[in-house]
């Protein structure tokens, strides 16, 4: 009795296990294009100076950052849960074409920024400096003069 509920229970663990490995979903990489070169990674970064900074959709976790000097970043499409877009030092434009999600955030940080997204259910933050913020609906933005 025993050595037959072994085998059983062998037998279901070697069926069960490879549908719980195929149902876990690998981790998306963000396809950006930075200053004209495409970079494919969870973590794009920019240069200390300028960036010119395009990405489409950034999935739960993803990050943007453009460092240092005046960056003009765009998101073509929504903020997965968790997602970050950091200005960096230096007067950013920072555009998402889409929705910030919850948990995720769009940072000017330090100067003056201009910050314009679709619904908010994540957190817009201006930094320092007087910062014009645009949002289409959801949370308010913080840290915004306008």
């Amino acid at each position: 009795m025993i050595r037959h509920l072994t085998r059983a229970l062998c037998a279901t663990t070697l069926v069960i296990a490879p549908i719980a490995l195929t149902a876990t979903p690998a981790h998306a990489v963000t396809t950006c294009r930075v200053n004209g070169v495409t970079v494919s990674s969870a973590n794009v970064v920019g240069t200390a100076g300028p960036d010119y900074i395009t990405c489409g959709p950034l999935a739960p976790g993803d990050q943007v950052s453009g460092l240092g000097g005046a960056d003009y970043i765009t998101i073509g499409g929504s903020l997965g849960g968790g997602a970050v877009v950091r200005g960096g030092t230096g007067g950013d434009y920072i555009l998402v074409n889409g929705s910030v999600g919850p948990m995720a955030q769009v940072l000017g940080e330090a100067d003056g920024d201009y910050i314009r997204v679709g619904t908010n259910l994540g957190a817009v933050n201006g930094g320092t400096g007087f910062d014009l913020c645009r949002v289409a609906g959801g949370n308010p933005p913080v840290n915004c003069e306008a």
